[in-house]
């Protein structure tokens, strides 16, 4: 097993029950459900800061939603 860094964190007492409530649920640990959720929000961030790179590329080469037609038109 990778090393592991403990953390706490306080969370209000509602947040808090329905986290272990929801691993209860699903056969897992609070550390398992809060290590899904920063990677989610982390590839969230991700996925964010790629679509700004590319939208100032796109700005850059003067690149228009319409020059790429299909989903990207507004």
């Amino acid at each position: 097993m990778p090393s592991l860094k403990t953390i706490t964190i306080s969370l209000p007492v509602a947040m808090g029950k329905e986290i272990e409530k929801v691993a209860k649920e699903e056969h897992r640990t609070v550390s398992e459900l809060v290590r899904e959720a920063f990677r989610q929000y982390q590839a969230q961030r991700n996925l964010k800061a790629l679509a700004l790179e590319g939208k100032k590329a796109a700005k850059k080469k003067k690149i228009t939603p319409e020059d790429l037609g299909g989903p990207y038109q507004d």
